[in-house]
């Protein structure tokens, strides 16, 4: 496995070419999405929703090369109940079908185009691979608090700072965010108060986000900041 030393500038790029895509309107004013269709419109490959593991420690998988993958019959595990396997063609997003039937919708468009993103940028990654290899993203790759030492790492940082690029234009949100905080003051970054999180609950709902995601990209762009706030969230990206 390797990877390429993308900046944050060009990590940027690569969600807004691909955002102007599929819709550049979206980069002019927040719109709901489907990013069900991001995959049918810009990559032309299948995609499909399983129970890839009892205690829904990974959420997705990429399938570079056609292979197999062991999926479960239920999202939580019984005694007794055994995996099997299903096909996936080349190409393939797979999705933890547990994600669906939550309430989260944000935590499902996430990692959808995390696995977008695996697909735009890292499949000579992985050329050192077996040939069927699948790539499985964890769910503690899609939090995005480790340490960039691997490849591993570095990809999963990669895909997750261009999915939140994509779900969340910069300019955007920094637009959205400085109208809903006129009243704040104009000094950014804001400290991370009970105000501003209340800005941030109404901008997850318009950019079909968690509250967690869109915390993370106001804090990316230097617009909010969580030292000496009750909010002690620890952010990596």
């Amino acid at each position: 496995m390797i990877h390429y030393n993308y900046s944050a500038r060009q990590l940027e790029s690569e969600a807004e070419k691909l955002l102007f895509r599929f819709d550049p309107e979206r980069l002019k004013k927040p719109k709901s999405i489907d990013v069900y269709a991001v995959i049918e419109k810009c990559l032309g490959v299948e995609y499909d929703w399983k129970y890839i593991t009892p205690d829904q420690s990974i959420l997705g998988a990429t399938a570079f090369n056609a292979g197999y993958i062991w999926v479960w019959p239920e999202p939580c595990y019984r005694e007794g109940m055994l995996p099997s396997k299903v096909y996936l063609p080349k190409g393939c997003i797979l999705i933890d079908a547990t994600l669906t039937e939550s309430e989260n919708r944000g935590r499902e468009n996430f990692t959808v185009m995390h696995e977008v993103f695996h697909q735009v940028l890292h499949k000579n990654c992985f050329r050192r691979e077996k040939p069927d290899y699948i790539h499985s993203t964890s769910q503690k790759a899609l939090n995005g608090k480790k340490q960039l030492k691997t490849s591993l790492d570095f990809i999963e940082y990669q895909a997750n700072t261009c999915a939140a690029a994509f779900l969340m234009p910069q300019d955007v949100v920094r637009e959205e965010f400085k109208k809903r905080s006129n009243n704040l003051g104009s000094k950014y970054p804001l400290p991370c108060d009970y105000m501003v999180e209340s800005i941030i609950c109404d901008m997850a709902d318009v950019f079909s986000v968690s509250k967690q995601a869109m915390r993370y990209r106001l804090n990316a762009l230097n617009m909010i900041t969580f030292d000496a706030t009750p909010f002690q969230f620890k952010i990596s990206i």
